[in-house]
C-alpha cells in the first residue's frame, strides 16, 4: 500500500505550524493532527561528548590472508564485542573477536562464485545470526555466526540499484530507489521511494514516495552525466525496530514514520543555513580532481563547469540509528572540513548531545558508550577502530 497521500496530507498540516519555544535544551512537544512535534528551540547547550581510545585498532594482517582485509564496505559490532567485517578483497564476511582477533570466514569465496560481492549493509538477528544486504546481487542473505550454509533471499522486481535503509524488528528490510526521469534540458526534482520486503524477498509494499534531489544532465551526447547542482540536499533515511525516519535535509528535520500506521512524530532543531562560498567551491573541485590522471581531470573539469551550484547548504547529509535505538544525524560536512559532527537523540527526538569524529573517519556503527569507524590516512592501510564515547 503506497502511503504517499496520508503522508503527504499530514505533512501539509506540519509545515503551518510554528517550531518557536522557549529557550534551552529541553525541546517543546506540541500536537498537530495526532503527530507529536518535538522541536528543539537552540542547541547552545547541548553537551559535546568526546571520543576516547581507540579501544580496539584493527589493522589489516600482512601475515594471514584470513585476518586481512580490504575495500571493506560494512562493520558491524555485535552486543558482545565482536566485530563483523564486510571484506571486498574476499567476497566474504570475517568475525574478529573483542579483543581483535581473528575468529573465522563466513560466506561463498572468489572460487566457487559464490561470494558476498557487495555487502552495504548488515544487521544483528539473535546472538548468533546476522542479516547482510548485497546490493550487487540484489540479496538479502541470513548468515550463521557458527558457520554453515548462507541463506539467500533474492529480492523479487526490485528496481536496479537499491540502498539499504534498514532491517524493522519484523524481519521487514526497507530499500530506498531513486525515481527519475531525467529533463533532455535543465534539473527537475527527482524523488525516492521506500520500498518494505520480507524475509523471503517478496515485496509488502511501498512505504511512501517522497521529492529528493534536482537531477538533469551535464555534457554533450555521447558523453553525458546524470547529476545534480553541487551541495543540493537529499533525501536520507534509517530504520530499525518498528520505525522509519526520513529527512529531506533541507532543513533541521526528520519524520518519524510507522510504516504500518503512518507518521507519528516530526523532531526539528535549529540549523544553520549556511551561504556556499567559492572557497566551498574550490575544495568541493579539488576533492574530485586530486585523486584522477589529467585526462580524467580534463573530462571531469567539463562536467564540473556545467554544474549548478545551490545557495545554501544542506541541514545534514547522513542519519543512522544505533543499537541503542538513538538517532545520530550528520550536520552537513563542508569540503574543507577537518571534522565531522553528529547529533545525536533518544528515540522520543529529544536532542541528547554531539560528538565529533575526525573527516578521514567513516562511521560503521554506534551503541551506547561506542563508535566503529573506518580510517584511511594517506600512505596507510585501512583501521577499523572502536572508539568509547563519554
Amino acid at each position: 500500500m503506497n502511503r504517499l497521500p496520508l503522508l503527504a496530507a499530514v505533512c501539509a498540516a506540519l509545515a503551518a505550524c510554528s517550531s518557536e519555544g522557549p529557550r534551552g535544551l529541553e525541546p517543546t512537544i506540541t500536537d498537530s493532527a495526532g503527530v507529536a512535534i518535538v522541536t528543539a528551540p537552540s542547541l547552545e547547550t547541548l553537551p559535546s561528548r568526546a571520543l576516547t581510545g581507540p579501544i580496539l585498532d584493527l589493522a589489516t594482517s600482512q601475515d594471514s590472508a584470513d585476518a586481512s582485509f580490504s575495500g571493506v564496505s560494512s562493520v558491524l559490532r555485535l552486543a558482545d564485542g565482536r566485530l563483523v567485517v564486510a571484506d571486498g578483497a574476499s567476497r566474504r564476511l570475517k568475525v574478529f573477536g573483542p579483543d581483535g582477533s581473528y575468529q573465522r570466514t563466513l560466506g561463498g569465496s572468489q572460487a566457487d562464485g559464490a561470494g558476498l560481492s557487495a555487502i552495504t549493509a548488515m544487521w544483528a538477528i539473535d546472538g548468533n545470526r546476522i542479516a547482510a544486504f548485497d546490493r550487487r546481487h540484489r540479496t538479502v542473505y541470513t548468515v550463521s555466526l557458527d558457520g554453515g550454509p548462507v541463506d539467500a533471499a533474492p529480492l523479487a522486481m526490485t528496481p536496479a540499484n537499491p540502498r539499504a535503509v534498514g532491517r524493522l524488528a519484523s524481519g521487514h528490510v526497507l530499500m530506498r530507489t531513486l525515481v527519475r526521469n531525467t529533463p533532455e534540458i535543465g534539473f527537475e526534482v527527482s524523488e525516492v521511494a521506500i520500498t518494505r520486503w520480507r524475509e523471503d524477498g517478496s515485496l509488502v509494499d511501498t512505504v511512501g514516495i517522497w521529492p529528493s534531489a534536482r537531477m538533469g544532465l551535464l555534457g554533450q551526447p555521447p558523453v553525458q552525466l546524470v547529476s545534480s547542482p553541487m551541495f543540493e540536499p537529499r533525501l536520507i533515511g534509517a530504520a530499525a525496530g518498528d520505525r522509519l525516519l526520513v529527512s529531506d535535509c533541507r532543513t533541521g528535520q526528520y519524520m518519524v514514520i510507522d510504516p504500518e500506521l503512518g507518521l507519528e512524530r516530526v523532531v526539528r532543531w535549529p540549523a544553520t543555513q549556511d551561504s556556499v562560498t567559492a572557497g566551498d567551491v574550490a575544495a568541493y573541485r579539488a576533492s574530485r580532481l586530486n585523486s584522477l590522471s589529467p585526462e580524467q581531470q580534463r573530462q571531469a573539469r567539463s562536467f564540473l563547469d556545467e554544474r549548478p551550484i545551490n545557495e545554501t547548504m544542506p541541514a545534514c547529509d547522513q542519519m543512522r540509528i544505533g543499537a541503542d535505538g538513538r538517532t545520530w544525524v550528520r550536520a552537513f560536512v563542508r569540503p574543507s572540513a577537518a571534522i565531522q559532527r553528529w547529533l545525536v537523540f533518544d528515540p522520543a527526538g529529544r536532542p541528547q548531545f554531539s560528538v565529533d569524529i575526525p573527516v578521514n573517519a567513516r562511521l560503521m556503527d554506534m551503541g551506547p558508550d561506542y563508535v566503529v569507524v573506518i580510517e584511511r590516512r594517506p600512505m596507510d592501510v585501512p583501521r577499523i577502530r572502536v572508539y568509547g564515547v563519554e
